[in-house]
């Protein structure tokens, strides 16, 4: 696994990342070290790649959210988990799909949760199967954003690509709570994936592919607080 330890304090870089190495196993994970914002951005811009971040919220410089807005800019799909005091900004790095917040000073046993969390998810992500015409589509069911109902027919629509289907809206949603939890059914005719949404309004929702669907005002709270249950389960 390669992480970077983005703190604009050394020591407290070098404090994360032995205790990182201590955790996991020096053989197992690599830890890349940058002070500031600033720095992470134009590694991402030379084409590094990193399997997660750990992200300072307050820094002199580049602030931790501005930073992660840009890192999201070049990878949709990095694990970015924030650093901070104020625990009280969780709901903001909703916006940048965080994966998890630890307080500071970070306690040894949530460190060591999310580093196992953080394997399970870079390595066991489910699949999604679809067919058409006779071929099987294989797709990570996080990458599907939601599910459209349309006469007799579903469309998948995932962050590269759509894919529509002649079956029923209720098989649809069956097929992907096989493979997933995060999913809700927000409007007769959408059933959204919980980790794309940016944005929850009373009677409309934006995805983070900028689409805005339409929330029932019958599932208006219980979609409000479905949000927030996986919000609250996956530290996003």
């Amino acid at each position: 696994m390669r992480i970077a330890v983005v703190d604009d304090e050394s020591v407290f870089r070098r404090q994360i990342t032995e205790e990182i190495a201590s955790l996991y196993g020096r053989e197992d994970v690599s830890c890349f070290h940058y002070s500031d914002g600033e720095e992470i951005i134009r590694s991402f811009e030379n084409g590094f790649e990193l399997d997660a971040v750990f992200l300072d919220i307050e820094m002199r410089s580049v602030e931790g959210m501005a930073a992660a807005r840009r890192i999201r800019e070049f990878n949709k799909d990095i694990l970015i988990v924030f650093m901070t005091s104020h625990t009280e900004m969780a709901m903001d790095g909703y916006e940048v799909q965080a994966f998890r917040f630890l307080g500071k000073p970070v306690e040894r046993e949530k460190l060591r949760q999310t580093l196992q969390d953080l394997e399970k998810k870079l390595k066991v992500d489910e699949k999604i199967v679809l067919v058409k015409d006779g071929e099987q589509i294989v797709n990570s069911v996080s990458a599907l954003i939601y599910v459209e109902a349309s006469n007799n027919s579903c469309r998948f629509v995932f962050t590269r690509q759509q894919i529509e289907l002649r079956m029923k809206f209720k098989e649809a949603c069956a097929l992907v709570d096989k493979c997933s939890q995060d999913f809700y059914k927000c409007h007769r005719s959408y059933y959204i994936n919980l980790g794309h949404v940016k944005k929850m309004a009373a009677t409309e929702v934006t995805m983070d592919n900028g689409q805005v669907l339409p929330v029932a005002r019958s599932a208006s709270a219980e979609a409000k607080q479905k949000l927030f249950e996986y919000v609250r389960r996956t530290g996003r």
